[in-house]
């Protein structure tokens, strides 16, 4: 898909072997684990940190937001070793715990600081810049709030799927919604979810005769131009504009990717699925005027 050639590649190693596992079969178990990118994201830290599998005390020499990406690429690689349990007792030994302990502070600060406001001008700053395919992009990423990888990949996809005239396995037009959870190794990776997408058929329609973006081509253009890229921004605006807008958490959580473990939401929570989803496209479309009129 096209989220693929995004990401950094990983080294050649064939069959090396690094603390006593094989990198190209390794290689191959998290490939059927995870999405592509993921699964290269934890094949480069398994090979540049392995030697934690024997030492967790390094693990305690690294910057804490580069701590918990390692010790999840270590944890993985002891299951597949074989070595979890022992591995869990080493940690617990050390005091390396899996959540950063400043996580609530650091989740105030994020609400604290959020420069929602300053969000309209930025997209007249951009627009300029951005081909069609690209301001039809920062639209999707608005109303979706899906997360940047996540975007691009449905986005892309959708353009792939309606050539292939299959568009219809992946958008639900009674309902408005792209269903991420059919393609489980792009759309589902643990702590990372895409389930769904509340999406007008107007603007699937746009997507759908557009061109792919490329996420490169808009970093590095706006870096020549010294402007923030705000992606992830515009996410939190989507989640907090639904919720102002009469959306119940539980349900913007969903929409999120994210299912709250409360007894309601897991067993009580019902929903007619058409009419929240007329409900939250005349909200994505309010949200259209008030952040990308430019």
């Amino acid at each position: 898909m096209g989220r693929e050639r995004f990401e950094p590649s990983t080294p050649n190693l064939g069959g090396t072997q690094i603390h006593g596992f094989q990198v190209d079969q390794y290689r191959v178990y998290l490939t059927n684990l995870y999405c592509k990118s993921y699964a290269k994201s934890q094949l480069n830290n398994a090979i540049k940190y392995s030697d934690c599998l024997e030492n967790p005390s390094r693990l305690l020499s690294l910057k804490p937001s580069m701590r918990l990406n390692v010790l999840k690429a270590i944890v993985c690689l002891s299951k597949y070793s074989g070595c979890y349990e022992e591995y869990k007792t080493k940690l617990k030994n050390y005091g390396i715990k899996w959540v950063n302990e400043d996580t609530a502070f650091n989740g105030f600060l994020a609400i604290f600081n959020h420069k929602h406001d300053t969000l309209p001008d930025w997209i007249k700053q951009v627009q300029p810049l951005f081909h069609n395919n690209e301001k039809l992009f920062l639209r999707f990423l608005a109303v979706t709030g899906l997360r940047k990888n996540e975007a691009l990949t449905s986005f892309n996809m959708i353009i792939e799927l309606n050539a292939k005239g299959k568009l219809g396995e992946y958008y639900n037009e009674d309902f408005s919604t792209l269903e991420h959870f059919k393609y489980g190794k792009l759309f589902l990776r643990g702590t990372k979810n895409a389930f769904i997408s509340i999406v007008s058929k107007a603007m699937i329609t746009e997507i759908a005769n557009s061109q792919p973006v490329s996420y490169n081509a808009i970093h590095c253009r706006l870096m020549r131009k010294k402007i923030p890229l705000r992606f992830k921004e515009l996410r939190s605006y989507q989640n907090s504009y639904l919720r102002k807008n009469g959306i119940i958490s539980e349900l913007v959580d969903i929409i999120a990717g994210r299912v709250p473990k409360s007894v309601f939401t897991r067993h009580h929570l019902g929903q007619d699925m058409k009419a929240f989803g007329n409900t939250v496209l005349g909200i994505e479309e309010s949200l259209e005027k008030t952040l990308l009129t430019c």
